[in-house]
């Protein structure tokens, strides 16, 4: 099943999930809020934006001029602008080649949460993270967050064993399928997890730098080591 199809049918059931990873959401929202620190005219734009609760927190914390935010599920985005009326919502995906013209101007600050790096697909990523380059300003920043294949507090030990021992054999590796219970129906999409050296090779093909790489725990958002959570990162072009 393809991501925009998944998401569709997980839209009604989004909100569930989101209060299960309360504690790490607010953390990373917190990060996403030192980083905007006291800037005038701030342009955000929340790139994989789901529902747009997480959005509509964060422009209550940090108070853009401009808000645009896009995910490639229709349903999703029709969610998102419900819930955040004072934002451009798009229904198009982050790799379309019209969407610099839809969105008109560069941004400040990009956002892009919940590991939606990990369902674009391989051969799309790096040309994906090149577009979101092209969208920042000079001195913007880009946040984001992606599941950790060597978090053992989530994963398990054995499994992260298992992950590593294959990363040597398989290089490259780290794509799962991600599953969601629909009624009778059982949805399922393939899902990327990284690892941290896997990151740190994308922002350099892609010409972004780590201003900071982080973990913190995927439940209650206290910082962990490279092997107890989930990847948050701080980007800016190189």
């Amino acid at each position: 099943m393809t991501s925009k199809r998944f998401y569709d049918a997980y839209s009604s059931g989004y909100a569930t999930y989101l209060e299960r990873h309360t504690g790490y959401f607010r953390a990373v929202e917190k990060e996403i809020a030192t980083a905007a620190g006291n800037r005038r005219g701030l342009a955000l734009l929340d790139v994989g934006t789901g529902t747009g609760e997480r959005l509509q927190r964060i422009i209550s914390a940090i108070h853009p001029d401009r808000v645009a935010a896009i995910d490639e599920s229709p349903d999703m985005a029709a969610l998102a602008q419900r819930n955040c009326p004072s934002a451009q919502v798009l229904a198009i995906p982050l790799s379309a080649p019209e969407l610099p013209g839809e969105l008109s101007d560069r941004f400040d600050l990009v956002t892009c949460l919940s590991n939606v790096l990990g369902h674009i697909p391989k051969a799309q990523l790096i040309p994906a993270l090149k577009q979101v380059r092209s969208l920042m300003k000079p001195d913007g920043v880009f946040i984001f967050d992606v599941n950790n294949r060597y978090n053992a507090a989530t994963y398990g030990p054995l499994s992260v064993i298992r992950n590593m021992a294959r990363d040597r054999v398989l290089p490259g590796g780290g794509d799962f399928t991600a599953a969601y219970r629909n009624g009778d129906e059982v949805l399922q999409t393939p899902v990327h997890l990284f690892s941290p050296s896997e990151v740190a090779r994308m922002l350099r093909e892609s010409g972004l730098k780590a201003a900071k790489i982080g973990f913190r725990d995927y439940v209650t958002g206290q910082e962990r080591g490279r092997f107890g959570g989930s990847i948050v990162v701080k980007a800016v072009s190189v």
